[in-house]
């Protein structure tokens, strides 16, 4: 069998189709991301350098008012979190929907980091989902209205329920398709089994913060056995038999 490698975890859409980069903060404002391609004219490069910047500083201001305030904040809750005034604010988003789309897109991103932040390669596929499981159950705990925002936001009708569940849904998908073509299964279309699965966990999750007649840990556990059986048979129906005490790195032919 081939040798799975590290999921570069990319947040490319599925589609030629960038509407929700389009309005959101994407992979180019922060730093550590890159900021927008130059164009070799000075004025207009800093300009956007400038007010790519100036997008994250209120994205992060929309954060921390969401942590505070909960997750139907207003626009003059996000104004004096930010401390700048409605024509400022109107000068890098277009209107409310276009921020809230990209501090949705900005809460994905911390979800998949801290999904990131919980992978070790070199244990167990069973491990490996709880473990990440785990983080994102550790972060609704900690940080609960951001994930509420981000499915009120997912839920607020169809398409957006599709277009802004992209990121960390690719992200996962890739994943898996890793682990199953690395076995020697078919991973075409994987995508559509994982939002399946990101859809039910959330919602079970959010009834968990909700009504916590159980413990954190056995919540995890439950949904340990929930994802990884429908893995186990998607994985089956792919050609694939999956070990969950098999390493999730398997030894290159």
């Amino acid at each position: 069998m081939a040798k799975i490698g590290p999921p570069t975890w990319c947040y490319a859409p599925r589609t030629p189709s960038y509407s929700v980069y389009d309005v959101g903060v994407s992979t180019q404002v922060y730093p550590d991301r890159g900021l927008p391609e130059l164009t070799g004219d000075a004025r207009v490069d800093r300009w956007r350098e400038h007010r790519a910047k100036v997008r994250a500083e209120l994205v992060e201001a929309t954060l921390n008012a969401i942590d505070e305030l909960g997750p139907d904040l207003s626009i003059d809750d996000v104004l004096k979190s930010a401390g700048i005034s409605r024509p400022k604010l109107y000068r890098f988003f277009t209107d409310k929907e276009a921020l809230f789309a990209a501090v949705a897109m900005r809460v994905q991103e911390l979800v998949v980091e801290r999904l990131v932040s919980n992978i070790d390669l070199s244990v167990s596929l069973l491990e490996l989902f709880r473990s990440g499981l785990a983080g994102y159950v550790d972060l609704v705990d900690e940080r609960p209205n951001l994930v509420r925002f981000l499915l009120s936001v997912q839920y607020a009708n169809a398409t957006s329920l599709i277009e802004s569940g992209r990121p960390l849904s690719d992200a996962i998908a890739q994943l898996v398709g890793s682990v199953f073509s690395s076995r020697g299964g078919n991973a075409d279309h994987i995508e559509y089994v994982i939002d399946a699965m990101l859809a039910s966990t959330g919602i079970a999750v959010l009834r968990w913060f909700d009504e916590p007649v159980i413990s954190k840990e056995t919540l995890v556990d439950e949904l340990v056995v929930y994802v990884w059986g429908g893995l186990a048979a998607s994985a089956k129906a792919r050609g694939v038999e999956l070990n969950p005490d098999e390493p999730v790195l398997v030894p290159a032919e």
